[in-house]
């Protein structure tokens, strides 16, 4: 029985654009980039200053509320 390997990043933890976060919660995108500008979800920013938000960061913000 060969076990599949598990990734080395849980998925809700992988960095998406705003973009791409709302697509797969299906929320409208102005939601999460508001949300960020705002301060409510953490952003992060690699070299190209981009920023990226984690799913996991949104799924734990909704459920508190």
């Amino acid at each position: 029985m060969d076990a599949e390997p598990k990734p080395l990043i849980d998925d809700l933890d992988q960095l998406r654009t705003y973009r791409d976060a709302a697509a797969v919660l299906r929320l409208p995108y102005f939601k999460i980039q508001r949300a960020a500008r705002a301060g409510i979800i953490p952003t992060y920013s690699i070299l190209n200053g981009r920023r990226y938000v984690k799913l996991r960061d949104i799924l734990d913000l909704m459920s508190a509320a």
